[in-house]
């Protein structure tokens, strides 16, 4: 029965690539975002430190909130191409356009730009990304049921996930500095980069299929409300990936903000930000493929959990001379192996949790469990943003447009917030991981599943001779 879910459920070469560059399309906005939007806030439009962190926060809210609506809506698309690849079209060039509307941030008073802010970021993040991004996680678990192919084709996808996060991290300040520092440069080089994600997801979308036929105890039909969230609630796995995600966000936060000040403050160079995060990004590309030999031959709970250790060393190895940018680079290759570990699994974990929800309840709702999941990584992302806004401006960060120094006390913060405090989250990590035990119940849930199912076609076949 295993054999015949391989041979049926087999993805080529090209329809895995094609997936992966839709994960590119993603990780451009992604690390814009998380790496890049809140300094052109604070650096380049002049808005406090204190009151990015607040609009993210409360913009983070909504956005987790509208993970759970768009994955219930993709439960209940119904279209030609399918549930969830339809959305990719659909979205393709909204995404692109938000994009852009992030860095058009009118000169203006403290409170236009404060509301500007708030209605861009909600557009981009809370609706447009999270209607192409979810959707396009969720096209997973209905390409393929095959454990292994779900494994390959994230293997590939999480390879070329990084060329994405290095072409923004590595090219965009240099860029903007040669084309003279100004807002001007960042919103057409965020149109440039928008128009390239549209068109990777597009590929994604014309190279891809969803082959996986729904028997449920719904028979595949649209599930009510009533009954999936019920469903949601008892699959205790999904609360322990919710969680997992939040300290997945807070790592990719903190690392890709923090990094940004380090570089510019602490070292005095912010261009080395691209260079110490391409170091990162290499041993995640190198890294994730050579995981993919032996992805598995151990549990994912503790591929995570060696991924927990690995940045946690990678912070704290930058105790060591701060201001080596050797050191630096050693602490990134040790973070950047240490994510792979992390990456390779993720998604895997969440589509296993699908299969561990259907066979729990009698109910298939990918598209709720994804969102369920990854709004814990939208509401990791608003917690640590405001956090970080809050504890910067405690601090004594100054971050008025043209501000050339920075006090003791602000350096200190920036140092402690990117040494200490990714170093206390591969910890958190590693802890969550202890309650994680779907890996060894994986096989048998499976095969209970297969026979129900067989059980189902063939009663179907039965009742039409």
């Amino acid at each position: 029965m295993g054999e015949k879910l391989e041979q049926n459920e087999r993805l080529s070469f090209r329809e895995k690539f094609s997936y992966g560059c839709g994960e590119i399309s993603c990780n451009f906005v992604f690390s814009i975002v998380t790496a890049l939007l809140v300094t052109f806030y604070t650096d380049y439009v002049g808005v406090s430190a204190a009151t990015v962190g607040i609009i993210i926060a409360i913009s983070q809210v909504f956005n987790g909130g509208s993970d759970i609506c768009a994955e219930f809506i993709v439960d209940r698309t119904r279209s030609k191409y399918g549930r969830a690849r339809v959305w990719e079209l659909r979205m393709a060039i909204p995404y692109a356009v938000a994009a852009t509307l992030l860095m058009t941030v009118p000169q203006a008073g403290a409170w236009a730009q404060a509301i500007y802010i708030f209605i861009t970021y909600n557009l981009m993040l809370t609706v447009v990304f999270t209607l192409t991004q979810l959707p396009f996680a969720t096209a997973l678990s209905y390409m393929t049921r095959s454990q292994t192919e779900r494994a390959k084709t994230n293997i590939i996808r999480m390879t070329m996930s990084p060329i994405g996060n290095i072409a923004c991290t590595l090219t965009f300040i240099p860029l903007v500095n040669r084309m003279g520092g100004g807002q001007d440069a960042w919103v057409k080089l965020t149109a440039a980069f928008g128009a390239v994600s549209a068109v990777l997801m597009l590929i994604c979308f014309f190279n891809t299929k969803e082959r996986v036929e729904v028997l449920d105890d719904v028979g595949g039909d649209k599930i009510p409300l009533r009954r999936a969230i019920p469903a949601l609630f008892k699959n205790k796995y999904f609360i322990i990936l919710f969680f997992l995600f939040v300290i997945i966000a807070f790592y990719q936060t903190t690392f890709g903000t923090m990094l940004t000040y380090y570089c510019k403050w602490n070292l005095g160079n912010d261009e080395l930000m691209g260079v110490v995060n391409l170091a990162t990004q290499v041993a995640i590309i190198i890294a994730t493929p050579c995981l993919g030999l032996i992805i598995t031959k151990i549990h994912n709970r503790t591929w995570v959990m060696i991924g927990g250790l690995l940045i946690t060393v990678g912070s704290l190895i930058v105790l060591v001379d701060p201001s080596s940018i050797l050191v630096m680079w050693a602490g990134a290759l040790l973070r950047g192996l240490g994510s792979a570990c992390v990456f390779a699994v993720m998604f895997s974990m969440i589509t296993d949790c699908v299969e561990y929800g259907q066979w729990k309840t009698g109910l298939r709702t990918p598209g709720a469990i994804q969102s369920a999941v990854t709004s814990g990584q939208k509401f990791g992302q608003g917690l640590c943003s405001a956090a970080i806004g809050f504890i910067m401006q405690a601090g004594g960060y100054h971050s008025e447009a043209g501000v050339t120094v920075q006090s003791q006390q602000a350096l200190d913060t920036i140092f402690n917030l990117f040494v200490y405090g990714i170093a206390l989250i591969g910890i958190a990590m590693i802890v969550l991981m202890l309650f994680y035990h779907l890996d060894k119940e994986y096989p048998q849930i499976i095969r209970e599943l297969l026979e129900r199912e067989d059980k189902v076609r063939q009663e179907k076949a039965d009742l039409t001779i």
